[in-house]
């Protein structure tokens, strides 16, 4: 029952790609944090706040949950938020995001590891706060990140589209899980970029 669980979740841009900037460096999954039990609303739906008095209602539980990270290095909230510009020259090739002209911006690399496995674990969704010509959202509600469209697209942008967006990632944990090592830790490291198809 005392099993504590930190995560941290990376979220690293390539210097190439100087057309996306976002506030967060790294979102923290601390299962082993203190403090009250915490909810918050994302997408119209509460979502518990990863902490110890989480895990352990977690336990107490009989489904797999959810969870909201513990905090967001440099960010102002527990998400990340960005603001990414197009090219102006013509994207394409994507049968959902970037198809046409448009521009897909997805996640084009993970790497690091979890104690659970990421690709059936983590959940994304995008929230749009703007958009200077067409944008896209392909994750209005929460999907598995390793599920998304054209490999892990995230939105569709129109050739010097600008947009302002936040990221949520939930991870889901379930009561029958255990670790081998306590407290169990991991990281992965998430990169953004834009791709033709």
């Amino acid at each position: 029952m005392g099993r504590a669980l930190v995560l941290l979740i990376f979220l690293a841009l390539p210097t190439w790609a100087q057309s996306i900037g976002c506030d967060a460096t790294d979102l923290r999954y601390d299962f082993g944090a203190s403090g009250p039990f915490l909810q918050e609303v994302v997408g119209g739906m509460p979502y518990p706040v990863a902490n110890l008095a989480a895990y352990l209602d977690l336990l107490s539980q009989t489904l797999p949950r959810r969870f909201l990270p513990t905090s967001a290095g440099g960010g102002l909230g527990r998400y990340v938020e960005c603001t990414a510009v197009a090219p102006s020259r013509s994207g394409g090739g994507g049968t959902v995001c970037g198809a046409g002209r448009d521009w897909c911006l997805r996640v084009t690399n993970v790497t690091g590891a979890l104690p659970v496995d990421w690709t059936g674990r983590l959940y994304a969704m995008v929230q749009l706060l703007s958009c200077s010509g067409t944008c896209t959202v392909h994750v209005p509600g929460f999907a598995l990140l390793s599920s998304l469209p054209d490999n892990r697209g995230l939105l569709s942008l129109s050739p010097g589209t600008t947009a302002t967006f936040r990221v949520y990632l939930l991870l889901e944990l379930s009561p029958e899980d255990t670790f081998t090592t306590l407290p169990a830790t991991g990281s992965l490291t998430l990169t953004y970029g834009y791709q033709r198809n």
